[in-house]
């Protein structure tokens, strides 16, 4: 897309114990509101930060991964700005020396440099009443969030399309998840800052994005009206705005600041952390294995196309842990992961489901499967039972004795259904070849299309008469 320019800065929850500078949970499942908090991460006078080392170890795979340059040292800088999200009016982050720079990330054949990666303490969770942060009547504060671990991935200006930025964000969530820096399971979150330019005019700051979909809402919605604006001779001006998700577009919000702005300072109470050789490698040495290099080993492993190893892998972390441990316990890896991709998969989506939060369970499907093999369920009927089973997690044996399909008495059935239609049953044995297909029809619909349609030919052809049979 000519003349479009955009950046990004991925803010993520880091996957540890305890916040960035003090002891409280960072897990906020069945949290009360305002309950994971203390006098550290509520910014009282007097209290003093202790820096998580797991948080720093955990931004420096992120940089390794993303093939980043380590710093040999690091501090923490205050960034002063005074919104009800951060009670004591700075952010401890990094501003001067960032953990890691000058890294990159491949999407499709382009590559989009990462100018650094950070670490910086999340501001608290600010609820929107009566509207949303434009118009709302009132706003309540949650600050058990406050002082959560973040790491900030920051890339350059190389986007061209919202598309590419949607392919980035699948693929960083993907070696995010690999690493073991995020879960989602925790609560945790993925919020995105896009900033858009057009044809090297100002740039503005979308904030706050939710859901990688709604990025690429804002992004596509930002190019309609800047270019809307350039048409109607109106300069756009550099600001922060707002996505609606409800109404798919953006407000401002205010005129955006630049980085003098927010008065960054060296932070006293925390000191300089030197990163030495050894311990870049022994994080580099503990490196779990990344997406690309699991779509290469399942494609030498389980003799997978890239493609199928690739959506497998990226498409959930989970969904290839499980397709492995299937294959741990069924030693058919093209036929689980047909199954996986043409019909669990689908059912999965249907219902807006993941893997790790479905009934699904790995020693089911695989029973599944072994229905199919050993010819107690037909390949139709499976389809139509993998439906009901992703809904309801009941094993397939037992969903099979609870419908009336389990062994059809298929000889029965077709013995009816030749009675019940005499007039085909007439044209077929008088030369109409289309009459077998209407027969075999009515069986079909008469075992509610769970009987093979091959041994359906074969019980009409038996039953019609050897002397006709082709």
């Amino acid at each position: 897309m000519a003349g479009v320019m955009i950046g990004i800065e991925v803010h993520c929850q880091l996957n540890t114990e305890s916040k960035l500078f003090c002891s409280n949970s960072n897990d906020m499942r069945n949290k009360k509101p305002n309950e994971s908090v203390c006098p550290i991460c509520l910014g009282y006078p007097g209290s003093k930060p202790v820096i998580n080392k797991h948080a720093i170890e955990l931004g420096m795979r992120i940089g390794l991964a993303l093939d980043c340059k380590i710093a040999d040292s690091m501090f923490f800088s205050r960034k002063t700005y005074f919104y009800p999200d951060m009670s004591k009016s700075y952010q401890i982050t990094q501003y001067e020396v960032p953990l890691a720079t000058e890294g990159y990330l491949t999407v499709g054949d382009t590559k989009i440099r990462i100018r650094r990666v950070h670490i910086e303490e999340d501001p608290a969770k600010l609820m929107h009443v009566g509207g949303d942060i434009t118009n709302a009547e009132y706003v309540l504060i949650d600050y058990n969030r406050s002082g959560v671990a973040l790491a900030e991935i920051v890339t350059e200006p190389d986007f061209t399309t919202p598309k590419q930025v949607h392919q980035f964000l699948d693929n960083l969530l993907s070696i995010l998840e690999h690493l073991g820096v995020y879960d989602s399971s925790k609560e945790a979150t993925l919020r995105c800052d896009a900033n858009i330019s057009l044809d090297g005019g100002e740039r503005v700051e979308v904030k706050n994005i939710t859901g990688f979909e709604n990025v690429e809402k804002a992004l596509n919605f930002e190019i309609i009206r800047q270019n809307g604006m350039k048409r109607m001779e109106v300069k756009v001006e550099r600001e922060t705005r707002h996505f609606d998700s409800d109404s798919n577009t953006t407000k401002s919000l205010r005129k955006k600041e630049y980085e003098e702005d927010y008065g960054y300072i060296f932070d006293p109470d925390l000191p300089v952390i030197k990163i030495s050789k050894e311990w870049v490698s022994s994080i580099k040495k503990n490196m779990p294995e990344l997406p690309d290099q699991r779509v290469k080993r399942f494609v030498k492993q389980y003799a997978l196309d890239e493609y199928t190893a690739s959506v497998l892998i990226y498409a959930d972390k989970n969904l290839a842990d499980f397709y492995e441990e299937c294959c741990r316990n069924y030693n058919k890896p093209q036929t689980v992961a047909n199954w996986m991709m043409n019909y669990l998969l689908k059912s999965l989506n249907w219902r807006s489901e993941r893997i790790k939060n479905s009934k699904v369970r790995v020693g089911t499907f695989v029973e599944l499967l072994t229905l199919i093999e050993n010819g107690t369920i037909t390949e139709r009927y499976a389809k139509e039972l993998i439906k009901e089973y992703v809904d309801t997690g009941i094993s397939p044996k037992e969903l099979m004795k609870k419908s009336s399909s389990g062994k059809i008495d298929l000889d029965a059935v077709v013995k009816k259904v030749l009675e019940e239609n005499k007039k085909a049953v007439d044209e077929y044995r008088s030369g109409k070849q289309e009459a077998l297909k209407f027969l075999l029809g009515r069986v079909l619909v008469a075992t509610n299309k769970q009987a093979d349609p091959k041994l359906i030919n074969e019980a009409l052809l038996k039953q019609l008469g050897a002397s006709i049979a082709q």
